[in-house]
């Protein structure tokens, strides 16, 4: 039993491989919108993001997650932007927030909150206005709170206690949402999350299995069917993912107390564990039998599931 003197740990192992998968879907995540040239860099729990966008923009952005939605999606959304205030001075602190970023070339902060597979904010600020975003979204809370209309909530929303924090969504109340609009309305502010989808991802063929094809059934029970055309949008696959996985599980399915093998060829599936349009790449994959496979798809315990197979892969890249 921990002595009382012990301090309880800030992080637990579920947030910090939420973190781990959360930062490593942001490359592809760029790339599947168009974005070039896209270089992660990550140091301890930092990360900057360099890329081109398809208008071709440059930037260099600090990344921030925002906080965890786990169960079900949460009616706010926000990022601390340090863990407290320094020397409990909140222009002090924006300020060193916004200094040291210039120095090292970093134009941007990018804001991030997802669900489960999905990005759903994405929020690309320039350093220049987060300043005034911070300072304006602190004034409407107060305001806010003056007037009676955030219901029994005391504190400011942009002084989460003693962190810096930037909201990003909150509909707990009807003009709750109004801190938000205040970082979504600033100029130069971009929701990456709204982009569409590349063009280049349309109409490439996917020379790989694909993951639980669907049927259509209108072709079933006809003999002497006539021929049409249809068209069919996938998503690009590196077959080398695939290879790669498949040599990796000796024949063998990967999913723990499992381990189905047959003797030919094609038996395993790869199953993408976060879906093939956030990643396709080999720490997001693992290679399961066709019952194992569906059980990651449609079982009632496929999230609890999907979990352990992340970390199966994450395990194999060490």
């Amino acid at each position: 039993m921990e002595s009382s003197s012990q301090k309880r740990a800030f992080r637990t192992p579920e947030s910090i491989q939420a973190e781990k998968e959360t930062r490593g879907m942001l490359k592809p995540f760029l790339e599947g919108r168009g974005f070039t040239g896209v270089n992660d860099v990550r140091k301890g729990h930092s990360q900057l993001l360099s890329a081109n966008s398809p208008e071709g923009a440059t930037f260099s952005a600090r990344v921030r997650l925002c906080w965890r939605w786990e169960d079900h999606p949460e009616k706010y959304s926000a990022a601390q932007l340090r863990a407290q205030l320094s020397h409990g001075d909140w222009d002090r602190t924006i300020a060193e927030i916004v200094d040291r970023e210039a120095p090292q070339g970093i134009t941007h902060a990018l804001l991030v909150q997802r669900y489960k597979s999905d990005i759903k904010f994405a929020a690309l600020i320039p350093v220049t206005a987060m300043t005034g975003i911070i300072n304006e979204q602190k004034k409407v809370s107060a305001e806010l709170l003056a007037a009676g209309r955030l219901g029994r909530l005391k504190k400011n929303h942009a002084v989460n206690g003693d962190s810096p924090t930037m909201w990003l969504m909150d509909s707990r109340f009807e003009e709750a949402h109004k801190i938000a609009d205040v970082l979504w309305q600033w100029e130069g502010v971009e929701d990456l999350a709204k982009r569409p989808l590349s063009n280049d991802l349309v109409g490439v063929i996917d020379d790989t299995f694909s993951d639980l094809p669907g049927l259509d059934l209108s072709l079933l029970g006809r003999d002497e069917a006539s021929r049409f055309q249809s068209t069919v949008s996938r998503v690009a696959r590196d077959p080398n993912v695939r290879k790669a996985v498949i040599e990796r599980c000796n024949g063998r399915c990967e999913r723990p107390g499992c381990g189905a093998s047959r003797s030919y060829a094609g038996f395993l599936d790869v199953h993408h564990i976060l879906g093939v349009e956030v990643s396709d790449r080999v720490f997001n994959c693992v290679a399961l039998c066709p019952n194992c496979h569906r059980d990651a798809h449609f079982s009632e315990d496929r999230e609890k599931l999907n979990g352990s197979l992340l970390l199966i892969a994450d395990r194999q890249q060490d």
